[in-house]
């Protein structure tokens, strides 16, 4: 018996965030919740509003807090944007570069940039969409992301190529601020922070010549994102003719009740990954029905072994 809450391509013990562009079938795993939905569907509105990168570049931020499907946002938007300019743009080449387990926790924010725009390069050398010419010219730039840029989107921009650039989470308003006043003609920058401030201060910072920032935020989830998600990964299970354990709507209004009473909040993140366990418990002893008195056991395990 299938598990499903286990996206495709994943395991139990895999809890890396659902990514479309590496693995089509993960585009209809995304539930309406966390208010991801309405940001994700405002950020398509803005980049049909705003699609040509090819003459000014982009910089996107996707705001909340820990756990709440920002990674997971951020591939849906950079899988739908890439499908989008390149249909817009006949014969646009878009290429996902995804640098979102690049940062340097802790260093200063000239470090951290010029660290990614290292890594960037890294990237970019690994495609083989670069000929050996000008590999050689943006490595002789790598310290100096302020002329490695307008090198590189002059690159691009010879070859009919745009470039998404998955940034790791920022820290600090002056970073995002940093990447406003980097990106060029053909790239879009992805950022993330868990940060709220850091949309208004970056905007705050910014000076002649940054491009304008494109701001969209994500949640903690409420007591009916619980069964609106639960819900959406039953009806995956049916729609792919998958048998598995029952759970029905009063067990998650009362899991969700109990975990936002007792710690404030919860989030995608935690629910995807507790749903999974409950269920492959569920799966592994054979039961048909999932009761709250699971969910209650699989945290009183997890003190257990903590």
């Amino acid at each position: 018996m299938l598990n499903p809450f286990t996206a495709p391509g994943r395991t139990p013990a895999d809890n890396r965030p659902l990514c479309p562009w590496e693995t089509p079938a993960h585009d209809a795993w995304y539930a309406p919740v966390d208010h991801s939905e309405g940001a994700y569907q405002a950020y398509v509105t803005h980049l049909r509003e705003n699609p040509d990168v090819r003459q000014a570049g982009q910089v996107v931020l996707i705001t909340g807090p820990e756990g709440c499907g920002k990674t997971a946002w951020t591939h849906r938007a950079a899988s739908w944007t890439k499908s989008f300019l390149q249909g817009q743009f006949t014969p646009l080449t878009v290429y996902i570069v995804d640098l979102t387990k690049d940062g340097r926790v802790g260093d200063d924010t000239a470090t951290r940039v010029r660290h990614v725009i290292g890594r960037l390069l890294d990237e970019l050398e690994l495609l083989s969409i670069l000929d050996a010419r000008e590999l050689d010219g943006l490595d002789r730039r790598r310290d100096d992301p302020a002329t490695l840029c307008p090198y590189l989107s002059g690159i691009v921009r010879g070859k009919d190529l745009g470039l998404l650039v998955l940034l790791p989470p920022s820290e600090l308003a002056e970073e995002v601020h940093q990447y406003l006043r980097l990106v060029q003609s053909r790239v879009l920058f992805f950022c993330e922070s868990s940060y709220d401030n850091v949309a208004q201060t970056a905007s705050t910072l910014s000076v002649a010549g940054a491009k304008p920032l494109a701001h969209f935020a994500v949640d903690v989830l409420d007591e009916s994102d619980g069964w609106n998600f639960v819900s959406h990964r039953l009806s995956l299970a049916n729609v792919n003719g998958l048998v598995v354990p029952a759970i029905d709507q009063a067990t998650i209004q009362q899991f969700m009740r109990t975990r936002i009473q007792g710690r404030g909040r919860t989030t995608i993140r935690e629910l995807q990954i507790t749903c999974e366990q409950v269920l492959d418990n569920a799966i592994r002893a054979s039961r048909n029905q999932v009761s709250y008195a699971d969910f209650t056991e699989y945290y009183a395990a997890k003190a257990m072994l903590s």
